[in-house]
């Protein structure tokens, strides 16, 4: 049983949000990843999922995270969107099983009294007249459908605040021994937690159950008759020849698991410590590797959790396993990409997920990365993305955070790499700019001057704004600056005041500013000022001008001189009029540019 639709109204910055769950032609899901910034609703999305979880476990056990008959989300009119009256939300699942819910500003007696109107959704006529927030679920009275959920299926969340802590935080993690999981075995008991913040115990216990049924359970033997004595009498020895079982096949998924997460080369396998010392290890060609799992980093640890958790799940549930493929559920996850390093998120979880073809995974995240992983490993149809709040779908080139983690090189672990690889796959120095008529004037002014060999043997970039050129220069510390392949020049108009610096590679320069220029501000203050003065007469809508004017401070008269600038809205304009009519005479400001690039970047 698979969530197949949701439908959200006037919850938080969430207007209208209607979700139909991706599948494939037969009818396996396929991951669904939602995107937005933050403030757009993706853990209020969530949140409405959980709920719907939790109401079917409620009606299925007792052992449950949330008390029977209160629930996991409030329902509560600050919730319901500004300028709106009511919210609303609705979760079904794939057999017809679904949880609805309601929020009114008011009682609904009063709410048609007040606004004339009532929503168009058929379950309205079930609230009752004098209450303002209202609650339903198909399966409150159908346990054998809210079962369903979770028989033979994992089913967990993980929410964003999940964490382990790091063996070096406290040594009593390196010291905490793995036992043996007690199970109730109760009627309507399900030994479970559907919500996952702290997992690694209950996994590493699990494990530890894992090795020892195996071993005790599941090894198996053979004989062999040799003879032995004077008389050559046959005795039948016994001889190792493997292990056969569920344990042994669920130990064998986890190996796989490890080799995927940690990228393992070499045979490796789980080993426990004796009963002094009971800690779970990882042995690679035979050798110690991983003495103790709790020595793992974070990101791993949560990494390989986020999977483990998922197969102890389906385990406790009754589900057979003979490989991943097997395991089937629901799996909620926010902000997937937390802790991980870039590697993890762009090659590492994609082939994790894919390992798991029949969970479905409903996912958040901000790691353009992942998407790129994501749309690498399963194709830009084996999942869909979602961007909140409106929840249109996009691709991972239409993510907003993509571009921008690129174009400002965001010196984080997240990008780190992937900015690398950019760089060196075009080795000539980039030129940043201001803007995109900074690059149509410099092109043009290569033309008349003779440098289009500068330009040949430089990348001209726009780098959209002196503020996003600032974010570049934040972007690198010194260390990783000297590491860039090639040399990176932030080019910033005159008006902006810069000092020349250096970082490792990365140069910052400011163009020098034309004293004489009518026009003080911009790359147009390289424009002579009798090109300036012609157009005042011929185009003098490209012109403002500002006259003279007297203030008095303190008894003083302060006279501000004539301002001359360039409309906002005519720069395009200008700069078309320029590039077509100007001469080599009228562009020979510009050579200050050729000579900044030609001094810096190719060490003419």
């Amino acid at each position: 049983m698979y969530f197949k639709k949701i439908e959200i109204e006037n919850a938080g910055p969430i207007d209208h949000l209607s979700i139909d769950f991706p599948t494939t032609d037969s009818g396996s899901p396929k991951p669904l990843v939602v995107v937005g910034e933050n403030g757009t609703g993706k853990t209020i999305l969530l949140s409405y999922l959980v709920n719907t979880l939790i109401t079917a476990k409620q009606t299925a056990f007792d052992d449950t995270e949330v008390e029977h008959g209160k629930v996991y989300k409030y329902r509560s009119p600050q919730y319901i969107r500004a300028g709106a009256h009511y919210s609303y939300g609705r979760a079904d699942f794939g057999n017809g099983q679904y949880v609805e819910e309601w929020q009114l500003d008011t009682q609904k007696s009063q709410f048609e009294e007040a606004y004339s109107f009532s929503p168009a959704k058929r379950t309205w006529t079930a609230i009752p007249a004098n209450d303002s927030s209202h609650f339903q679920s198909s399966m409150t009275h159908n346990e054998q459908a809210a079962k369903e959920l979770f028989e033979k299926k994992c089913c967990l969340y993980f929410p964003v605040n999940r964490f382990e802590e790091p063996a070096w935080l406290n040594i009593d993690n390196l010291k905490d021994r793995a036992t043996y999981t007690e199970l109730k075995r109760i009627n309507r008991y399900s030994n479970r937690s559907l919500i996952s913040t702290s997992p690694l115990k209950a996994n590493r216990n699990w494990l530890l159950d894992l090795i020892f049924d195996r071993q005790a359970f599941e090894l198996q033997t053979s004989t062999m008759a040799l003879p032995v004595g004077p008389n050559q009498q046959p005795i039948n020895i016994p001889i190792f020849v493997g292990f056969q079982g569920q344990s042994s096949r669920i130990y064998e998924a986890v190996l796989q698991l490890l080799r995927t997460t940690l990228r393992v080369d070499g045979t490796i396998r789980l080993g426990a410590g004796d009963r002094r010392n009971r800690l779970i290890s990882i042995l690679k060609d035979e050798a110690p590797w991983i003495p103790n799992i709790f020595q793992l980093s974070t990101g791993e640890v949560l990494l390989l959790n986020l999977f483990l958790s998922t197969m102890r799940d389906y385990d406790l549930s009754g589900g057979s396993l003979e490989n991943l493929s097997d395991i089937r559920g629901i799996v909620v996850i926010d902000e997937i990409d937390a802790h991980l390093h870039t590697r993890h998120q762009k090659e590492v979880l994609p082939d994790l997920l894919a390992s798991f073809p029949n969970v479905q995974f409903i996912i958040t995240t901000h790691s353009p990365l992942f998407l790129l992983g994501m749309e690498e490993r399963l194709g830009a149809d084996g999942f869909k993305t979602i961007n909140m709040p409106d929840g249109e779908v996009v691709s991972a080139s239409d993510f907003s955070e993509f571009t921008a983690a690129y174009e400002t090189f965001k010196q984080t672990n997240l990008h780190r790499q992937e900015i690398a690889n950019t760089l060196r796959a075009n080795s000539r120095p980039i030129v940043f700019v201001e803007g995109d008529y900074d690059i149509r004037y410099i092109t043009r002014a290569a033309e008349l001057l003779g440098k289009l060999h500068v330009l040949h043997a430089i990348q001209l970039r726009d780098g959209s704004g002196f503020g996003n050129l600032d974010k570049i220069w934040r972007s690198y510390e010194v260390q990783l600056a000297e590491l860039l392949p090639s040399k990176i020049l932030l080019l910033y108009d005159c008006d902006t005041n810069k000092a020349a610096s250096e970082k490792g590679k990365l140069i910052k320069r400011a163009i020098p500013s034309i004293e004489d220029s009518a026009i003080t501000i911009g790359i147009e203050n390289l424009i002579p000022a009798e090109i300036v003065e012609q157009l005042e007469n011929s185009h003098p809508q490209f012109i403002d001008s500002t006259d003279p004017t007297t203030t008095r401070i303190r008894g003083h008269a302060m006279i501000s001189p004539a301002k001359k600038s360039i409309n906002k809205d005519e720069k395009k304009n200008l700069c078309d009029w320029f590039c077509s009519n100007g001469t080599a005479e009228h562009f020979r400001n510009f050579s200050s540019i050729f000579d900044i690039v030609e001094s810096e970047l190719l060490g003419h």
